[in-house]
C-alpha cells in the first residue's frame, strides 16, 4: 500500500459538500493520500462548490480532483471513482460522511493485513439534538451505529475489532485492485445503488458477498469513527417508510450470493437445505423458481437458474476461480445491516 485514495460521490451535494471536505483537511496521514469527487450527474454547481471549499480548506498535503459521471447511480459512480485512484486503497466517503482525524491512519493499519478485503466502522449522528424519537430503532438504515446484527458479535474489551459478513458502504475501507477487478466483471453489480430521487440500495451487500466468495476477511473496527450528517428532510417518516421499502432487493441479492457460495463450498448439504427448502415451499404453497437455487447451484446448474441467478452464479465462480486466499470463516449473514448512508 502506498496510499491512500478517497473516493466522494456526489450527486447535488453543493448543499452539504464543505463539512465533509473540511473534515478530510483536517486527517492526519503520513503517507501520500488523494481526495476524489466524483459529480454524478449533479446539477447544482456542485463541482464548483467543492472546487471552493476544497480552494480554502488551505491543505496542500493532500491532493484533489473532481471527475464527471454523467450516469446516474452510485454503483456507477463507485466505479469511475476506483478507475481514477492512484493508490492501492480506496475509501468509499458518502458526501455527509465528516470522518474522525486519525481515520486514514487507522485504515492504513488495518489493511496492512493482507487476508484483510474490506473493513468498516461506526457512526454516530453530527446533530442528535434533530432526531425523531423513532430514529434509534431504525438507525441502522441510515448507517449509523456499527454494521452488526447482534450484541453477541460485538468485541468484548481490550478487542476493538471482529470480523463481520457485511459492512455498509459509508466510510468503506477497499483493496483498489480488487474493487477495479470486480467493476471489470460484466456480471456486477447486479444492483445499482441509489439514483437520483429513487432509493434503491444494497450494492455495498454486493460487494461484501463477493469480498466473501473471493476468500477476504471483512473488518469491523471501532477505532473508525465517522459522523452522518443526515439532513432534516430524510429524517421524516415517509422518507424512512421509502427508504426501507427498497432494502428488500438488496438483501435478496445478498441472500442469492450466500446460497451460491454455500453451494459451491459444500454441495453436498447445499444440495440437501435446497431439496428441504423446496418441500417446505410446496407445502406452503410458496414453490417458486428461487425455492430451488441452492440445489441447483449445488448441482453446477446454472442453466436452471433465472437470468439474475445465473449472473450472480457466474461472478461467484469467477472470483472464485481467480482467488488467491483461502474462505474464512465468518458469523452468520447479517439480515438487518444498511446498505449504504441514505444520502
Amino acid at each position: 500500500m502506498n496510499g491512500i485514495s478517497v473516493i466522494i460521490c456526489a450527486h447535488n451535494s453543493a448543499d452539504r459538500i464543505r463539512p465533509t471536505l473540511e473534515t478530510l483537511a483536517r486527517c492526519e496521514a503520513d503517507f501520500p493520500v488523494e481526495i476524489i469527487l466524483v459529480d454524478n450527474d449533479s446539477t447544482d454547481g456542485t463541482s464548483r462548490r467543492a472546487e471552493e471549499m476544497w480552494s480554502s480548506c488551505g491543505n496542500d498535503r493532500f491532493s484533489f480532483s473532481i471527475i464527471k459521471e454523467p450516469q446516474a447511480g452510485l454503483a456507477y459512480a463507485r466505479c469511475a471513482g476506483v478507475r481514477a485512484a492512484s493508490f492501492g486503497i480506496v475509501i468509499f466517503c458518502d458526501d455527509d460522511n465528516w470522518l474522525a482525524e486519525d481515520y486514514l491512519m487507522q485504515a492504513a493499519r488495518i489493511m496492512r493485513d493482507s487476508d484483510v478485503g474490506a473493513a468498516g466502522g461506526c457512526s454516530t449522528p453530527a446533530n442528535p439534538e434533530v432526531l425523531p424519537p423513532w430514529f434509534y430503532t431504525f438507525s441502522w438504515g441510515f448507517a449509523v451505529g456499527v454494521p452488526i446484527s447482534k450484541i453477541a458479535y460485538l468485541p468484548d474489551p481490550p478487542a476493538t475489532e471482529t470480523l463481520v459478513s457485511a459492512l455498509w458502504g459509508a466510510g468503506l475501507v477497499m483493496r483498489r485492485d480488487f474493487i477495479r477487478h470486480l467493476y471489470s466483471l460484466p456480471g456486477f453489480p447486479a444492483l445499482s445503488g441509489r439514483k437520483g430521487a429513487e432509493l434503491l440500495s444494497g450494492e455495498d451487500l454486493e460487494i461484501s458477498a463477493c469480498l466473501s466468495a473471493a476468500g477476504y476477511r471483512l473488518i469491523f473496527s471501532e477505532s473508525l469513527r465517522f459522523k452522518h450528517d443526515i439532513a432534516p428532510g430524510r429524517l421524516s417518516v415517509s422518507y424512512a417508510k421509502r427508504l426501507f421499502a427498497n432494502f428488500g432487493a438488496g438483501f435478496a441479492v445478498h441472500g442469492q450470493y450466500t446460497k451460491i457460495i454455500e453451494a459451491m463450498d459444500q454441495p453436498w448439504r447445499a444440495a440437501g437445505v435446497g431439496c428441504a427448502r423446496i418441500i417446505k415451499h410446496a407445502l406452503l404453497g410458496r414453490l417458486n423458481r428461487a425455492s430451488c437455487l441452492s440445489l441447483f447451484a449445488a448441482l453446477r446448474a446454472p442453466a436452471l437458474l433465472t437470468r439474475d441467478e445465473r449472473q450472480i452464479y457466474e461472478t461467484v465462480k469467477r472470483l472464485r476461480g481467480a482467488r488467491s486466499l483461502p474462505s474464512k470463516a465468518c458469523p452468520p449473514v447479517l439480515r438487518r445491516v444498511a446498505s449504504q448512508s441514505p444520502a
